[in-house]
């Protein structure tokens, strides 16, 4: 099954210079998408600061930021948790000078039919989808606020629009973060805070692998007109545009990344 090609790499579409004197902040920065969109930005002239709950994930990934020329800042935090978000958004705007841009990547996901779930399975998963993008959004919100603004970008998924079968925690969780993106860039673009999300379909990362059972079933692409699955670099030109000048007046969207999954499909 022909379908679309590979997304071209970051230094073809974007300057280099693009985020100069910025710092970006990438929750979930040491994996997967995260990953891709943090060493994206440092390609192109951006300080990054990355924080999970695993440092083992975070030091690979701040010698790559800094072998790109770029300041690095790696940082734990359990997202779940409101005074560790202060904290490390305090020890980013210490070690970096402050908080430009904000990706809300971090998350948790399991499969399990929703009669099966329990209460802690749920709030494991919707308190780090959600709460943490709230979290993180409302602390690093309130020093964009203090310094001029910024831009703030929450990564939701399909399954937000769709129906979640087997992982409701998470098709719920990304529809709140969806609502609470909107709600932010109509109630903080007086700050001149704009604030949207980016909603991947099936993206090969390890995460999502892990989560299937190990590998990804060829009957996912039955659903995806572009015929392949995803992957981290796909992500990163919209997130990098989103959070550019290019998107001054862009504010309160959602931007799928899905190869057409949300489609109806052909007929034939």
């Amino acid at each position: 099954m022909a379908g679309l090609g590979e997304t071209p790499p970051v230094e073809t579409l974007f300057a280099e210079d693009l985020f100069a004197s910025e710092v970006a902040l990438v929750t979930g920065g040491g994996t997967g998408i995260g990953r891709a969109i943090a060493l994206a930005f440092a390609d192109c002239g951006a300080d990054v600061a990355i924080a999970s709950r695993e440092m083992s994930h975070l030091e690979p990934v701040a010698e790559e930021i800094e072998a790109r020329g770029a300041r690095a800042c790696a940082t734990t935090v359990d997202i779940r948790e409101y005074e560790a978000v202060e904290a490390m958004v305090e020890e980013v705007v210490t070690d970096l000078g402050g908080i430009d841009i904000l990706v809300n990547n971090a998350g948790a996901n399991f499969l399990a039919p929703t009669e099966s779930l329990t209460p802690n399975g749920w709030r494991a998963v919707v308190g780090t989808i959600l709460d943490g993008t709230a979290y993180c959004t409302f602390a690093a919100g309130e020093q964009m606020m203090e310094t001029g603004g910024g831009a703030i970008l929450s990564m939701g998924a399909t399954n937000s629009v769709r129906g979640a079968p087997y992982h409701a925690h998470s098709g719920a969780g990304k529809a709140g973060v969806h609502s609470l993106m909107q709600t932010v860039a109509s109630e903080w673009s007086e700050h001149d805070i704009r604030a949207n999300t980016v909603a991947p379909g099936i993206v090969e990362t390890e995460g999502v692998t892990e989560a299937a059972g190990g590998e990804l079933p060829e009957t996912f692409l039955d659903d995806v007109p572009a015929g392949r699955f995803g992957t981290p670099a796909d992500c990163v030109p919209t997130v990098l545009f989103l959070a550019s000048p290019a998107a001054a007046y862009v504010t309160g969207g959602y931007f799928t990344v899905d190869g057409g999954q949300l489609l109806a499909p052909t007929p034939f």
